[in-house]
């Protein structure tokens, strides 16, 4: 009993202990070494950014051709997507923007679209405008009149197999009974973030008689 308290006296108290007689009875009363705490578990790491704040291959492959849809706003949906044509509801004979003089028969001005699937409804919209000059010639008088016919459109996605169309955008007789007409045409499809695109052509029709 004497040794064991002068074992602990000597381990921690004011009494004496010697090195050789103690150090096994020390060990064993030694207060254990508190444990470290667990080491925290590693934050998930975020998925790798492109270079530069682009798109990752991954996203570029489901939201890249949404973009270029969107970034090319309104454009015609194939090489003869927007001009004259002869015909009154369908394009019978493509003519082209500006075909000059029109033979006789019925001809429109016509625009087939092609529109981004994305926005809602008054998202893409097409302005066009017509600027005809008659001139009438009535014995020894001729007379010049003017006028000018403008209207907006909403147009939206119309399909993966055909454009959005506007079929007749102007119907054109020729000749016409009201005198020789010349007239130009704009068609504009104004993109939400920029000026978009426009259009511009012309076409004369004879007097009748």
């Amino acid at each position: 009993m004497g040794i064991w308290i002068l074992a602990l006296v000597g381990c921690g108290g004011p009494g004496e202990c010697g090195a050789a007689e103690c150090a096994d009875i020390c060990a064993k009363t030694a207060p254990a070494a508190p444990k470290p705490d667990a080491a925290p578990a590693p934050a998930a790491k975020p998925a790798p950014a492109a270079a530069g704040g682009g798109l990752s291959s991954f996203e570029q492959e489901f939201v890249g051709p949404i973009l270029e849809d969107v970034r090319a706003g309104i454009r015609p949906w194939d090489a003869e997507g927007v001009g004259i044509c002869k015909g009154e509801r369908e394009c019978d004979s493509f003519l082209g923007l500006t075909p000059g003089e029109l033979a006789p028969g019925t001809h429109m001005v016509k625009a087939e679209l092609a529109v981004p699937n994305v926005g809602e409804k008054g998202t893409w919209k097409v302005e066009f405008n017509v600027d005809c000059t008659t001139t009438k010639v009535s014995g020894n008088s001729t007379s010049t009149t003017t006028n000018n016919y403008n209207k907006e459109y909403t147009v939206f996605y119309a399909g993966k197999e055909k454009g959005y169309r506007l079929m007749p955008l102007y119907k054109i007789d020729s000749p016409s009974k009201y005198g020789a007409r010349e007239c130009t045409y704009k068609i504009t499809a104004p993109h939400p973030d920029g000026p978009g695109q426009t259009w511009e052509g012309s076409w004369k029709v004879p007097a009748e008689g």
